[in-house]
């Protein structure tokens, strides 16, 4: 969870730098494969009654290749723009809960180790990127 305070905000903006695990967003694994702490790196600014976030996201994030089963581990950059309409009853706003939903909906759901990846034999199950499989034709 990453909550801030709304009345902490000063007007000319806030920065916010942390490292928080994917739990402390509410990701869970089934969710999205992250490998490391999340680097969230935000500012804040005050407009009337919005609050817009201008927010950077840096993890390591593990993946199977669609193809080959071959894991894979990269680290992934992720900016996102967040605004978040605020009255005099809006205490905090939650900037994790706005990364969670944003990570979930860009997990890829196909991803290759390369764009030649040759794949598995459907026979023997040898990585033919690897070896050679030793099947008929």
């Amino acid at each position: 969870m990453i909550k801030i305070s709304v009345r902490d905000i000063p007007s000319v903006g806030l920065n916010i730098d942390q490292r928080v695990p994917k739990e402390g967003i509410g990701l869970s694994d089934e969710e999205a494969d992250i490998r490391s702490p999340l680097s969230v790196k935000a500012h804040l600014e005050k407009a009337n009654n919005v609050i817009v976030a201008d927010t950077h996201v840096t993890a390591d994030f593990g993946y199977l290749c669609a193809r080959c089963l071959k894991e894979l581990s990269l680290t992934e950059e992720r900016s996102y723009k967040f605004d978040f309409e605020v009255d005099p009853t809006v205490e905090y706003i939650d900037l994790g809960e706005e990364i969670r939903q944003e990570i979930i909906m860009a997990n890829p759901t196909r991803i290759l180790c390369s764009k030649d990846c040759k794949g598995i034999c459907s026979k023997c199950g040898v990585n033919l990127n690897t070896e050679k499989c030793k099947c008929k034709k």
